[in-house]
């Protein structure tokens, strides 16, 4: 499975499934498996790096759906990691 489509079937799940948010905090990894994501796909989840995201083709959508839920400000990460409004 292509990056792209791992992280946005986990991304799609997210905010929707309270237990896979309370996995993924106890039990990240079985996540990662159930999921097909590699290390570094992980990492950027758990790290909320919705830029990293954003530079790996995830839809829009999706990243503004999982920033909104975990309170991130998506136009300040985005700026503090150089990427253009609209990018």
């Amino acid at each position: 499975m292509n990056r792209r489509r791992a992280l946005e079937r986990l991304l799609a799940a997210f905010d929707k499934d309270e237990s896979l948010r309370a996995e993924l905090e106890t039990r990240p990894q079985a996540v990662a498996d159930r999921f097909g994501l590699a290390p570094d796909e992980l990492a950027a989840v758990l790290e909320r790096n919705v830029a990293q995201l954003y530079n790996w083709g995830v839809h829009a959508l999706l990243i503004r759906n999982f920033a909104g839920f975990n309170g991130i400000d998506l136009a300040a990460a985005y700026r503090i990691a150089g990427l253009k409004k609209g990018a």
